[in-house]
């Protein structure tokens, strides 16, 4: 089995580069998108919210990881990962900002808790279909 370093290969490929870790970045154009500037800003936010609602329960020992935790917050966005972007095991939208402790399983693998998990060490569905796809 061969293994190449990213050096090496970015030595063979261009040889006249030098250090890949000494190029400077591409100039790139300017480019504006007012809407999608002002959702990721709201995003940003509602994360940084997130983690000042989670972080009361970690610092009293309810939860250890954000990943125990179920967050509902007030959001009228519905095309957001808000689980993935919380670093939690469950988001739903609602009304009021409220933080518990899940009551689900931890996947295996991802150690996400989800109600798919029937038992800690079970896989999710997503973790299944990766290991088994």
């Amino acid at each position: 089995v061969l293994v190449f370093t990213s050096e090496e290969v970015w030595g063979t490929r261009y040889p006249e580069g030098g250090s890949v870790h000494l190029l400077e970045w591409p100039e790139v154009g300017e480019w504006h998108n007012v809407a999608l500037a002002e959702k990721y800003a709201l995003v940003r936010n509602l994360r940084a919210l997130a983690t000042e609602q989670i972080e009361p329960l970690r610092r009293d020992k309810v939860i250890r990881s954000s990943l125990e935790a179920e967050v509902t917050v007030p959001s009228e966005l519905n095309d957001v990962d808000f689980a993935e972007l919380f670093i939690t095991s469950t988001v739903r939208v609602g009304k009021d900002w409220q933080v518990v402790r899940t009551a689900q399983n931890k996947c295996g693998r991802c150690w996400r808790l989800l109600p798919e998990v029937t038992e800690d060490g079970d896989l999710c569905n997503r973790c299944e279909g990766v290991v088994n796809g």
